[in-house]
């Protein structure tokens, strides 16, 4: 009769399992737990007093290991340091490095200031861009083309300051101005 409950024990255990060889050591699949993944994702970040300062949203955010770097797809930015101080951020992709103030956009980005004042007009674009949150500073050392229609300036590198609302071009700054 023993042998009998032993014997069933065992092939209940193999068909829970599927009936397939894993290969792993038993303890080896719970010491790594699965990542995660969200489609249509909306992340919020708040200062001290509870006011959001960033918002991001992603056709797909992903995690591939617990307290890694999430990969965002197709990221929009709200970003907002001051109350009165509003920039929109897009791009291809996104990464958002673990046990960092740093937002890194990737592909197509584009940076502008949400809708108000002449600035609003002004689109900032890069094929790569580093938002630090700590410092409220946007930046890269990749080429840039700031369109203030009908004007186009070009350069190599850029440093924003959000808050300030301050722009420095780093090299090879080419533009044409006409009245």
């Amino acid at each position: 009769m023993l042998v009998l409950l032993l014997g069933l024990a065992a092939g209940s255990w193999w068909l829970a399992r599927g009936g397939r060889d894993t290969g792993t050591p038993a303890g080896a699949a719970a010491d790594k737990a699965p990542g995660y993944y969200l489609v249509d994702a909306t992340v919020e970040q708040t200062d001290a007093s509870g006011l959001a300062t960033l918002r991001a949203h992603a056709e797909r955010a992903s995690q591939a290991d617990p307290g890694g770097a999430v990969i965002l797809q197709r990221p929009t930015l709200h970003y907002q340091p001051q109350a009165d101080r509003d920039w929109v951020m897009t791009a291809d992709a996104g990464t958002l490095p673990a046990h960092s103030q740093q937002v890194l956009l990737d592909g197509n980005v584009e940076l502008r200031a949400a809708g108000r004042g002449p600035a609003s007009g002004a689109v900032v674009r890069s094929e790569h861009l580093e938002l630090d949150v700590a410092t409220h500073l946007a930046t890269t050392a990749e080429p840039v083309r700031i369109e203030l229609a009908p004007h186009t300036l070009l350069a190599h590198g850029l440093h924003a300051d959000l808050t300030r609302e301050t722009l420095r071009l780093e090299a090879a700054v080419h533009g044409t101005f006409l009245r």
